[in-house]
């Protein structure tokens, strides 16, 4: 999710970089991806101690120290669930306005398309909804050029289907 947002923004002209971190080597552990946007060069290459926009593939991983980590009452939130923001700002009091927080049923969207397309699509066209970072245009493009020949066309297309029903989604 985080590199195709990232070369979208490349091809639209920005700056941008895009790294992962992983924990323990082993199926199902949480996995910390980080990518930086600017109009400007990027010479920093660490962490990101205070982020601007969290995205949350589960829930409940609201709960651990990491998610929590830098988060500030600017701080935005995307999160797959099914719930309404002003339940998970009840759940978890750290939080900030229930405003800054941002749902998706991504679970359910995927649903749609029997599951042949990955979680993360959903949660990227929301993404580009909540924060006009980069034309969604631009990242169908890159959706193309990254995944036609590792998925196949008919995969390629049910995932531009799901990012643009995702990206228009009030």
């Amino acid at each position: 999710m985080a590199n195709l947002i990232a070369k979208a923004a490349i091809g639209s002209g920005m700056y941008a970089q895009a790294f992962p971190e992983f924990g323990p080597e082993r199926r199902g552990a949480p996995v910390k991806a980080y990518a930086r946007f600017s109009t400007e060069p990027i010479m920093t290459r660490s962490e990101i101690e205070k982020p601007d926009f969290i995205i949350v593939m589960d829930k409940s991983l609201l709960n651990l120290e990491a998610t929590q980590k830098g988060v500030s009452d600017k701080t935005k939130f995307l999160v797959q669930t099914n719930l309404p923001a002003e339940s998970l700002k009840k759940e978890y009091n750290f939080l900030p306005d229930h405003h800054h927080i941002y749902c998706i049923d991504s679970t359910g969207i995927i649903a749609e398309y029997q599951n042949q397309v990955h979680l993360s699509i959903p949660m990227v066209g929301k993404f580009l909804h909540v924060t006009e970072l980069v034309p969604l245009d631009t990242v169908i493009d890159e959706l193309k050029k990254e995944f036609l020949e590792k998925i196949g066309e008919e995969k390629t297309k049910l995932a531009e289907k799901a990012l643009e029903e995702s990206y228009y989604q009030v």
